[in-house]
């Protein structure tokens, strides 16, 4: 029987992550565009796993990629298990600093006001490391990836805590020719 220590008998990783973005995507050059490579290198890393699991993961067809039967059964597991090595990374980072704060504001709030700021803040506190993300996206807290977001809106998110941060004053500018 195999020992827990023992090292297993894994794919590249590269191999893998080419195949998953593959897949999500059912499009080599758009998960080479996601994976920062050529679309020839994502084709060659998938060549290498299908080599690997000696079997096709996609059907190329006129209208495009399809997955193959395999490669269906096998993708949810491929997902889970890049899910639980994000968990692991972030459990390591915040195990060896936890002094990170990852935090997401809206691009034109960011620009103009939060990054004119984070310098202060910076000279302040220089053992936090600050993580800012220009987005709009809807955060969830609960995956461990932003530990502050900053929106506009009333401040009505349930099971959060919410601190008014500015009142904003909005005012029309017109030209005057226009008034005319």
């Amino acid at each position: 029987m195999e020992r827990q220590n023992e090292r297993r008998r894994l794919p590249p990783l590269n191999a893998l992550r080419a195949f998953e973005a593959a897949a999500r995507h059912l499009n080599f050059s758009r998960a080479a565009d996601e994976l920062s490579v050529t679309p020839g290198a994502v084709s060659q890393q998938i060549q290498n796993l299908e080599d690997y699991v000696g079997a096709a993961l996609f059907k190329r067809t006129p209208k495009g990629l399809l997955l193959t039967d395999a490669a269906q059964t096998a993708l949810p597991a491929l997902r889970e298990a890049f899910d639980r090595l994000a968990e692991a990374a972030s459990l390591l980072t915040a195990a060896v600093d936890g002094r990170r704060l990852t935090l997401t504001a809206a691009p034109s709030f960011a620009a103009k006001w939060l990054v004119p700021r984070l310098g202060k803040f910076e000279q302040a506190q220089p053992q936090v490391d600050v993580w800012l993300s220009a987005g709009m996206e809807v955060v969830d807290f609960a995956a461990g990836e932003v530990d502050l977001a900053i929106r506009y809106g009333s401040g009505r998110y349930p099971g959060l805590e919410v601190v008014r941060l500015l009142n904003e004053t909005v005012v029309p500018v017109v030209s005057p020719a226009l008034l005319a």
